[in-house]
């Protein structure tokens, strides 16, 4: 009799326990590579995305380079090769193109792409740590400038990126004074959402908007400080929230403005720049001098057009966290697929049915 009980109180447990799997933390919800999931979540917004992408630049000792030759007036086309063959395949290739060849030739300083600014960088501070070094520099007749455009056109996104600004070492500690660091998406003049970064600025202040941002449009554009006391030449945390009707600026986890103004609406390229071209905006650079950024990954969740945010469709998917997460680029499982919860289900039929079995028997 003692083992019957057994029996049915080891049941009776495995049974509860598997009542309990879909609110638990169990290996079936691991912190997994985003191709386990459907959609993704992110923090202050009720929005499904259905695309995830996570550039790291943190471990990729085989593709570290000491800084190649600066860009000269005789390079004046932007016809330099990439640094590295890292930026020709996947998974850099697959969302990210590097821009090359004449931008704006008319403005006070002409703006020349190049390849060659960007490149795999150690970090000093960590010799096993690597991070991508973006690069501009003002020569006589143009500013050599960089900039990395997403190859999807994203309609909706959460777009993360932990950076800092690295100064020429030409004048101390001291950034150099005329360059912009952007990270927005832009598809025309007004339809585009930004973060930027002035070097002509106070290091602890960053402007945020959408534009087009003027007078006519008060409250699409804020100029903020950093949080904690960090300035720009610190690592920090920046995130752009672009949904339906609203953009939400973050900076290492603080809300720092949220807008309902002159917000995109059309698909649009995630872009990464830096740059200058001599006029009020962002200053006129000294020839001579440089401005490098340092970057450690890009996030992103998305969707594209045709693809919704609406929670409508999704209860059968597998939802993910990308906020949740203990560690960074993998988000986290935190609603299984009908398809698990079905599974669960069968486990518990079939011990229910065993358990009423015994208890028959035992009863006869």
């Amino acid at each position: 009799m003692l083992s019957f009980f057994v029996v049915v109180f080891t049941l009776l447990h495995i049974q509860s326990h598997a009542s309990r799997l879909p609110e638990r933390r169990s290996h079936l919800y691991p912190r997994a590579p985003s191709s386990n999931c459907d959609v993704y979540v992110v923090s202050g917004q009720d929005t499904k995305f259905e695309n995830y992408a996570f550039t790291d630049f943190r471990s990729l000792s085989n593709y570290s380079i000491s800084e190649p030759p600066s860009v000269t007036d005789a390079d004046n086309q932007g016809e330099e090769n990439i640094t590295s063959p890292y930026f020709a395949q996947p998974p850099f290739s697959d969302q990210w193109t590097i821009r090359r060849g004449i931008r704006n030739a008319e403005s006070d300083v002409p703006m020349i792409y190049s390849a060659s600014n960007a490149y795999i960088s150690k970090d000093p501070s960590d010799s096993s740590q690597t991070y991508l070094t973006l690069r501009t520099t003002r020569v006589q007749d143009f500013q050599s400038v960089v900039q990395l455009v997403s190859n999807p056109k994203l309609l909706h996104a959460s777009m993360r990126t932990r950076m800092k600004i690295l100064p020429d070492g030409k004048d101390g500690d001291g950034v150099a004074k005329g360059a912009v660091v952007g990270f927005f998406t832009y598809e025309a003049d007004t339809q585009e959402t930004d973060i930027e970064i002035l070097t002509q600025d106070p290091s602890t202040t960053v402007e945020l908007s959408t534009q087009p941002a003027s007078s006519d449009t008060p409250g699409a554009d804020a100029s903020v400080k950093i949080p904690n006391g960090k300035k720009w030449t610190d690592w920090v945390d920046y995130r752009l929230d672009w949904f339906a009707g609203k953009n939400v600026w973050y900076m290492d986890g603080e809300m720092m403005y949220n807008t309902t103004k002159s917000v995109p609406t059309v698909p649009s390229n995630l872009m990464f720049n830096l740059w200058s071209n001599g006029q009020s905006f962002s200053g006129k650079m000294r020839v001579g001098r440089e401005v490098y950024v340092a970057v450690q990954w890009i996030e992103i969740a998305y969707n594209l057009d045709g693809q919704g945010q609406s929670s409508n469709g999704t209860s059968g998917q597998t939802q993910c966290s990308v906020d949740s997460g203990k560690t960074k680029g993998s988000p986290e499982v935190i609603k299984n697929s009908s398809a698990k919860r079905s599974a669960v289900s069968r486990v518990l039929k079939i011990a229910n049915s065993i358990v009423f079995g015994l208890i028959a028997w035992y009863c006869i």
